[in-house]
C-alpha cells in the first residue's frame, strides 16, 4: 500500500518556516548570547575583584615588612645594644648615650612613619634606667606569644577596638651582640589607619568593595582573629552567611560564588601569613548589574517591538506575493513547455516569469548545443589531464635528491634541498589560513635556501616572545613576501654580513610580527611614496617601478581585506641604516 504524502499549503510552510527558521532560533540563540555575556560579564568581575585584593595583600604584605625591617635596624644599633645589655653602669652615661644616640633613632621613625603609632622597648635587665615612653618596664600588656619568641621569631598581635578599626602591634625580642641572652623586647604598634588607609573603596567600574578579615581555622591562639569580621563593609550578612564565608577560605580556590540570604555572594581572598589570617572582599553579583538594569529592560523591548514590526512586514510581504507564486506554480505542473501570461510588473516574481518564458524561447536551442557542449567538456578534461603535473611526485622527488646527497656527503645540497622540500609541502596546503606557527616554520625553510646560497652574507633570528601568538590563525604566506623583500631590497644591496631579525610578540589584544633588517633601506621619498600606497591615497604604479612594493601591497591589502583598517602594516626605514616592517593581526578571530 502506497503511503499517502504529506503536504501543506505554501503559506502555510511560510509561517512554519518563520517559526522555526527565524523565530525560535532568534529567541534562543539571543537568550544563548545574554547568558555568554552574562557570564564573561561575571568572570571580568570576578578577575577584576581579584586583582584589587591581590594588590591590597601585595601592599600590606610589603608594608609589614618594612615594619619588621625597623627591629633588625634596632637590633644592630651598637649604643642601644650596650645599653640593654649593661654595659652603661651610671645613670648619668645611660641618660646621656639615650638622649645623644637613641632619641633621634626613636624620633626619626615615630615621625617619617606614616603607619606607627609607638614604638618602645621593655628593658630585661633591672639596672638599666627606664628611658620615658621609649625604654620602659615589662607590665601585662606584653602578649604570652610574645614572650615565648624564640631567636629570629617576630609576632604580629591584632586588636580590634570596633568592629570595623583593627590594630596591629609587632613584638620581636633583641639580643646582645652574639645572640646569646635577649636584652629586651622590641613593641611597634600601628595606627587604626594602617589597613584602612590601603582600602580601595570601589572599582574601576565604581562597584563599592566590602573587605573582611577571617583568622585561619587551625590557629585560635590569643591576639588572632578566629573569625570573619568586617573591617570596610556594609553589607547585612547573617551569622550563618558569615561561617560559610569564613569555613570557604580554606579553598584552593581564588575566588568561589557561594548563595547567602541577600543573594549570591562573590568572595575573593588574599592570605597573608603574617598575620595567619586572609582578607576577603565579599560582593553581591546584583550589584554588578544594578547599573545596567534599566539599560537591559529597555534593549529587550526594543528588541521585542522590532521582532513584531518585522513579523508584520513579513505576512504583509507573503500575502502579496504567495498567490502569484501559486498560479505560476499551477501552470508549471500543467504546461511545462508553454509559455505563462500574466501582467509584467518590475518586481523579482516578474523578473522570474520573463525568465521563464526567455528559457522556454531557448528550449530548443540549449538542448541543440547540449551535445557539443559536453564533447567539449570531455575534450578539455582529457587535456588537462595529459598537462597535470602531480606537485606530490615533485616532493619526492626532491626527498630521493636529498638522501643522496647525505650519502654523498653534501650537507649544503642535502640541507637546501630539505628546506625547499619543506617549502613545496607547505605550498600544497588547500587551506587558505594556517597557524602562525605553520608559517613560521615555512619561513625558517625558507630562510635555510637563502643561508645555504648567501653563507655569511645573511644572518638571521627569529624571536617569540609569547607562545600562544604561535596557535593563532593568519592568512597563508603572509610573512614570506616581506622577508623576501627585505633580503632582495635590503641586505643584498649591502656590503658585507646583512642581518635578519623576526620578532613575534603581542599587547593588548593585538599580535605583532616585525621583520627588521640593516640592509640598503630607503631614501625618504620612497618611504613616504610607499606609506602613501599602503593609506590608500596613490594609486599603484607598474611593477617594474615599485621596486618590490608589489609584495608589500599584497600583504598589507589582504590584511585589511581579511581582518580590516585598524590591521596591516606599518613601514619604517632609513637609507643605509635599514627597513623595518611590523605586520599587525588580531589574537584572536577576525577583527569586523
Amino acid at each position: 500500500m502506497k503511503l499517502r504524502r504529506f503536504s501543506i499549503g505554501i503559506v502555510k510552510k511560510m509561517i512554519l518556516g518563520y517559526i522555526v527558521i527565524i523565530l525560535l532560533p532568534t529567541i534562543c540563540i539571543g537568550m544563548l548570547y545574554y547568558r555568554q555575556i552574562h557570564n564573561n560579564a561575571l568572570q571580568d568581575f570576578a578577575n577584576n575583584r581579584e586583582y584589587f585584593i591581590k594588590q591590597f595583600g601585595t601592599a600590606l604584605t610589603m608594608n609589614m615588612s618594612q615594619i619588621e625591617m625597623i627591629h633588625d635596624i634596632f637590633q644592630t644599633n651598637k649604643v642601644l645594644s650596650g645599653l640593654l645589655a649593661g654595659k652603661y653602669r651610671a645613670e648619668s652615661e645611660q641618660v646621656y648615650v639615650y638622649l645623644r644616640d637613641l632619641v633621634p633613632l626613636f624620633s626619626f621613625y615615630k615621625s617619617n612613619s606614616f603607619y606607627i603609632d609607638q614604638i618602645r622597648i621593655f628593658k630585661t635587665d633591672p639596672k638599666v634606667l627606664s628611658m620615658g615612653t621609649s625604654i620602659v618596664e615589662p607590665d601585662d600588656s606584653i602578649p604570652d606569644e610574645a614572650v615565648r619568641l624564640n631567636v629570629g621569631e617576630g609576632y604580629w598581635l591584632q586588636q580590634l577596638s570596633t568592629p570595623s578599626a583593627l590594630q596591629l602591634t609587632y613584638y620581636k625580642k633583641l639580643y646582645n651582640d652574639d645572640f646569646t641572652k635577649a636584652t629586651g623586647l622590641m613593641e611597634i604598634r600601628l595606627k587604626f589607619t594602617f589597613i584602612s588607609s590601603m582600602f580601595h573603596t570601589s572599582d574601576v567600574k565604581g562597584t563599592p568593595m566590602h573587605y573582611y578579615l577571617a583568622g585561619d581555622a587551625d590557629d585560635t591562639k590569643d591576639g588572632r582573629i578566629n573569625e570573619i569580621v568586617a573591617l570596610s563593609a556594609k553589607l547585612p550578612l547573617g551569622s550563618a552567611d558569615k561561617e560559610r564565608i569564613h569555613s570557604s577560605v580554606q579553598g584552593a580556590k581564588t575566588y568561589r560564588y557561594m548563595d547567602s540570604e541577600i543573594g549570591q555572594l562573590l568572595v575573593n581572598s588574599f592570605h597573608v601569613p603574617k598575620l595567619k589570617s586572609t582578607i576577603l572582599t565579599v560582593t553581591p553579583t546584583s550589584e554588578l548589574f544594578q547599573q545596567t538594569k534599566n539599560s537591559v529592560q529597555f534593549y529587550v523591548l526594543m528588541i521585542a517591538a522590532l521582532l513584531l514590526i518585522l513579523t508584520f512586514a513579513y505576512f504583509f510581504t507573503v500575502s502579496t506575493v504567495v498567490q502569484r507564486i501559486v498560479k505560476l506554480g499551477k501552470h508549471m505542473r500543467g504546461n511545462l513547455l508553454a509559455k505563462y501570461q500574466e501582467d509584467q510588473d518590475g518586481d523579482e516574481i516578474g523578473f522570474l516569469v520573463s525568465s521563464y518564458n526567455k528559457m522556454i524561447d531557448r528550449h530548443d536551442e540549449l538542448m541543440s548545443k547540449v551535445d557539443i557542449s559536453q564533447l567539449r567538456q570531455k575534450e578539455a578534461a582529457y587535456l588537462a589531464l595529459q598537462a597535470q603535473i602531480n606537485p606530490h611526485f615533485i616532493y619526492n622527488g626532491l626527498e630521493a635528491i636529498r638522501m643522496a646527497a647525505e650519502e654523498s656527503d653534501s650537507p649544503d645540497v642535502a640541507k637546501m634541498i630539505y628546506a625547499l622540500g619543506q617549502s613545496i609541502r607547505y605550498s600544497l596546503s588547500k587551506s587558505q589560513h594556517v597557524k602562525l606557527q605553520d608559517e613560521l616554520t615555512h619561513i625558517r625553510s625558507y630562510l635555510q635556501i637563502y643561508k645555504v646560497r648567501m653563507e655569511e652574507r645573511l644572518q638571521y633570528d627569529i624571536d617569540v616572545e609569547d607562545e600562544s601568538l604561535l596557535r593563532i590563525d593568519c592568512p597563508r604566506f603572509i610573512i614570506q613576501p616581506l622577508v623576501e623583500n627585505a633580503i632582495v631590497h635590503g641586505i643584498s644591496k649591502k656590503r658585507g654580513t646583512g642581518t635578519l631579525l623576526i620578532r613575534v610578540y603581542g599587547e593588548d589584544g593585538t599580535a605583532f610580527v616585525r621583520i627588521q633588517d640593516d640592509g640598503a633601506g630607503m631614501t625618504p621619498e620612497k618611504l613616504e611614496q610607499l606609506r602613501q600606497k599602503l593609506a590608500g591615497y596613490t594609486a599603484p604604479q607598474e611593477p617594474e617601478q615599485q621596486q618590490g612594493g608589489i609584495g608589500v601591497m599584497n600583504v598589507h591589502e589582504r590584511m585589511i581585506s581579511q581582518y580590516g583598517q585598524a590591521y596591516g602594516l606599518i613601514v619604517e626605514s632609513e637609507q643605509g641604516i635599514g627597513t623595518t616592517i611590523t605586520l599587525r593581526m588580531p589574537k584572536e578571530g577576525n577583527a569586523e
